[in-house]
């Protein structure tokens, strides 16, 4: 926690205009702690992305100074912003390289960037007289201990995003997978207590292999290249949950007493196999070698008692054999269902 010493030393709030903050970084008045270049680059491309329609939030920036006087510091140390910082210090260079491209949307983000540097004032929260010690345990505890946003908020709040908005359509027009059940935090889902099929995150990553082509495990990498339009990744996606819940009613789907379609790691190999090859086919290709494929497991027996199941790695607890999500896993088991059917 963040000590009450902190808190017990006299503090303001300052704003700072960008071409401010550049002027100080290069003068060596501003210090800043060792960045993150992913980080950078990944603030650097929220900008960029959001440039044009304005809709940029820099969260507040917090500081120490050795006194505060009556106007606001010059000389500050950074203790949590520095990547904020760095890639602001960097928004101008690019901005003047994009408004001399040769393309005009480029030139638009060019000019738009250069506008966002001279506009924009930043909010920095200063303290003052911290310790060395006080400003690292400052910047731990701002970093671990401050309030962290939960999936289920972000794939429902975060609108730019293509994935979650097509999460968010399936999880609410989709009445059979309402009928299975979504968990909307993954901690709740445990089995076999809980007979909800998938968590709002595993529906998260099942379309993501829709839309990239590829078998995701855990975290999904944003850049990826779509091929269709929002609308028909919809379409295509609920065919195949119709296709799913032909092999398996929604009712029972989710309960690992009744079905092995429960274990998540099955579930997701049977997307990544519907999808395998395809992404860069039309709807109406996808659509017709989804359901072929799909319609070739009519005859598993989707019992979890099916000693087949045994044949891939797992770990068995209290009667139960969960199976191992991993990429040597997953890949096993779509190999398996390509040579169903034959």
């Amino acid at each position: 926690m963040i000590s009450s010493d902190v808190f017990s030393k006299r503090q303001m709030i300052a704003t700072y205009t960008i071409q401010e903050l550049l002027s100080l970084i290069k003068n060596g008045q501003l210090k800043l702690r060792e960045v993150n270049k992913l980080h950078v680059r990944a603030i650097k491309k929220y900008i960029v992305e959001n440039v044009l329609s304005e809709q940029i939030y820099i969260p507040p920036i917090v500081a120490s100074v050795k006194s505060l006087g009556n106007n606001k510091p010059l000389e500050l140390t950074i203790i949590d912003g520095n990547q904020r910082l760095k890639a602001l210090s960097q928004m101008e260079e690019m901005g003047y390289r994009a408004a001399n491209s040769e393309h005009e949307e480029d030139m638009k983000t060019g000019y738009k960037l250069l506008q966002f540097v001279l506009n924009t004032e930043v909010i920095i929260q200063i303290f003052e007289g911290l310790t060395k010690e006080e400003e690292d345990q400052l910047y731990i505890d701002l970093n671990t201990k401050g309030k962290k946003v939960a999936l289920s908020k972000r794939i429902a709040f975060d609108s730019r995003k293509e994935l979650n908005n097509i999460t968010n359509t399936i999880l609410k027009t989709n009445k059979q997978l309402k009928l299975a059940g979504v968990e909307i935090e993954k901690r709740a889902l445990i089995k076999p207590a809980n007979k909800k099929l998938l968590s709002l995150s595993q529906l998260r990553q099942v379309v993501a292999i829709f839309l990239t082509g590829k078998m995701v495990y855990r975290t999904i990498d944003d850049r990826y290249e779509t091929y269709m339009d929002a609308k028909d990744y919809i379409n295509l996606i609920n065919l195949w949950f119709n296709e799913l819940f032909y092999l398996y009613p929604p009712e029972k789907i989710g309960d690992m007493n009744e079905s092995m379609l429960a274990n998540n790691p099955l579930l997701v190999s049977i997307a990544y196999y519907a999808n395998k090859d395809s992404e860069k086919n039309s709807l109406e290709e996808r659509k017709r070698e989804l359901v072929k494929r799909m319609r070739k497991l009519i005859n598993i027996d989707w019992n979890r008692l099916n000693p087949i199941w045994n044949d891939f790695k797992g770990i068995k607890r209290k009667g139960y054999y969960y199976l191992a999500h991993d990429k040597e896993n997953v890949e096993m088991l779509v190999n398996w269902l390509q040579r169903q059917g034959r």
